[in-house]
């Protein structure tokens, strides 16, 4: 099965609901008639409402996605042997893999490295921040 082509304007909104958390834009895309769109967002982030709605909505491949962003690997299997190859590089480019940014460059899949580079900039932004509360015992001069 072929990935579907989304336009800039598309992934322009969805680069913003990563980066932003734009509620507008992720909305924009639910009412603009990506609705699988906007509940990737919402499962990437963790509703599992959204994450079943990708499941029972024939979106089987974006689920993958989240499960592989989850570390499972199964997850992208799955996606190279149903014809998901771009979506599976994706799983790897939000983990900053230069091979899949190539590959998605190479692919014309452009839009999807953009979305990648904002996941990858917001996890390394939620560990840093994980490190410096872990490593925060409290004040040392009180």
């Amino acid at each position: 099965m072929a990935l579907k082509q989304y336009s800039n304007e598309v992934f322009e909104h969805l680069v913003r609901s990563f980066r932003d958390k734009d509620e507008d834009s992720q909305k924009w895309l639910a009412a603009s008639g990506f609705p699988e769109l906007y509940h990737l967002v919402d499962a990437i982030d963790g509703m599992e409402l959204s994450f079943r709605w990708l499941l029972e909505n024939n979106c089987r491949h974006f689920a993958a996605v989240v499960d592989g962003l989850s570390g499972k690997d199964a997850a992208k299997a799955w996606l190279l042997q149903s014809g998901y190859a771009p979506l599976a590089a994706f799983i790897d480019a939000c983990d900053g893999s230069a091979k899949a940014i190539a590959f998605l460059i190479k692919s014309n899949q452009q839009g999807w490295v953009l979305v990648a580079k904002e996941i990858y900039k917001r996890e390394k932004k939620k560990e840093k921040s994980f490190f410096w509360n872990f490593l925060n015992l409290g004040n040392p001069f009180r």
